[in-house]
């Protein structure tokens, strides 16, 4: 067993939409306080650690099924799927509750890490016992002049400037369809009837036969704003990996094989935003046996981690099958 530390550095290929409060039609990054060297507070946009992992855990886990033959055949288009347990457990997590057996015995936990090396790197909750993941994701943190003295500094930049320099409003619009000639044929006529009934009586009230926009229906038009950090942006990430055998460090950097084959964080991705690229700094074996910084280390292929699910597959899906 060993224990892995990384460190790289994110850069935004796309603005990054990572919202936590919306007032109105604004909604504005998440933020955290960093508590500066003058003994000052600042509210950084940060990306949070839960995020990226469960965009990890999302993508190691789909990965294993894929290969484990879960989903849809190609070849026959049957599908073979996952209960539904087994689906919140292995995505989500699973989550505590009072009912069933008091929660997986010591020898079950174990043969549930030692069989699924995602779990015990992702941990999860079954039954009303949690089964810590020895996975640390770090959050994504701006490299900028309000968090230079958290970072370490090989990760700093000649000038750095403030976070507000990377932080912007991006302004959209959502049209209103059911105002289009064209796709308003597509409305039922009996239902576009209604709406345009609706719409002469509005304006008799009015005494006007003057059209309003908005006024033969519930009006989909709108216009809103995101607050994103922009393209450009470099941010510090780091991960543990604590206590983990070869197999497992293998399945986790298959998890970021999987990851950089689609490499977005923060939400909105459908409209452009959250494109990252990953500069992979180095992998430190922490051992104190070596010396206290470590060695650095390359990085795995996956062999051992595709043998071990080849091996091992008929036990892996009676596992998940039977999470019922």
């Amino acid at each position: 067993m060993h224990t892995y530390i990384f460190e790289g550095e994110i850069t935004a290929l796309t603005s990054i939409s990572h919202i936590g409060d919306t007032l109105g039609v604004n909604a504005k990054l998440r933020r955290e306080k960093v508590i500066q060297p003058s003994g000052t507070t600042e509210e950084i946009p940060i990306v949070s650690g839960n995020a990226i992992r469960g965009i990890l855990r999302d993508r190691g886990m789909l990965h294993m099924l894929r290969t484990l033959g879960y989903g849809v055949d190609d070849a026959s288009g049957t599908v073979k799927g996952l209960p539904m347990s087994a689906f919140y457990f292995l995505f989500s997590g699973g989550a505590l509750t009072k009912e069933g057996p008091i929660g997986l015995d010591v020898d079950a936990a174990r043969r549930w890490r030692q069989t699924i090396p995602l779990v015990s790197l992702f941990g999860g909750a079954m039954g009303n016992q949690i089964m810590p993941g020895k996975a640390k994701i770090g959050k994504a943190i701006p490299i900028c002049a309000e968090t230079a003295h958290i970072i370490p500094e090989r990760f700093h930049s000649p000038h750095m400037e403030s976070i507000w320099e990377m932080v912007q409003e991006e302004a959209y619009a959502r049209r209103d369809d059911e105002k289009n000639e064209n796709l308003r044929q597509l409305i039922a006529p009996e239902v576009r009837a209604l709406l345009e009934a609706s719409a002469a009586d509005k304006r008799a009230k009015r005494g006007t036969d003057k059209d309003v926009a908005g006024e033969t229906g519930v009006s989909q038009q709108m216009r809103y704003y995101v607050e994103t950090i922009a393209a450009g942006t470099r941010l510090y990430w780091d991960i543990a990996l604590d206590d983990v055998d070869d197999v497992e460090f293998e399945a986790f950097c298959m998890t970021l094989a999987e990851f950089a084959r689609l490499p977005y964080i923060g939400g909105k991705s459908n409209v452009g935003h959250g494109k990252i690229a990953v500069k992979f700094d180095r992998w430190i074996l922490i051992d104190p046996r070596i010396a206290l910084d470590g060695k650095e280390v390359g990085f795995p292929l996956g062999s051992r981690y595709m043998n071990h699910l080849a091996q091992h597959a008929d036990d892996i899906r009676s596992l998940i099958d039977g999470l019922a």
